[in-house]
């Protein structure tokens, strides 16, 4: 059974809107010195973040058409981002470049799926 174009129109928005989430909070985050209204923000970010991202898997997973494709190099990227955005965010690790760097794996992911499904 193939993904009806309204599914991978509707998934692809979702993975754009992670990305975006994820964007968000990088900036956030690269704010320095931070104060404890910007770690507050960040927090309710990275939970706000992380439940969206798990709602797009719940979507992906249901739709057994869109289980198909080669979606889980953006899922791991996420999950790489989302594991040095709570290093750096708790002090653990100050490398912001390689944060940015796993947002830009994110994004290549993306793009791939895009020329995957052939959407722009």
């Amino acid at each position: 059974m193939a993904a009806t174009k309204e599914k991978i129109e509707i998934f692809l928005s979702y993975l754009s809107e992670t990305h975006t989430k994820c964007l968000a909070l990088y900036d956030l985050i690269s704010i320095q010195p931070r104060t404890d209204e910007t770690d507050v923000r960040i927090l309710v970010n990275i939970n706000e973040v992380f439940t969206y991202f798990h709602s797009v898997r719940v979507f992906y997973y249901s739709n057994e058409a869109l289980a198909q494709n080669k979606t889980e190099p953006f899922f791991d990227a996420f999950e790489d981002f989302y594991f040095e955005l709570k290093q750096v965010f708790l002090h653990e690790d100050t490398n912001i470049a390689l944060l940015y760097k796993k947002l830009d794996v994110m994004k290549s992911s993306f793009e791939e799926l895009t020329n995957w499904f052939n959407v722009l």
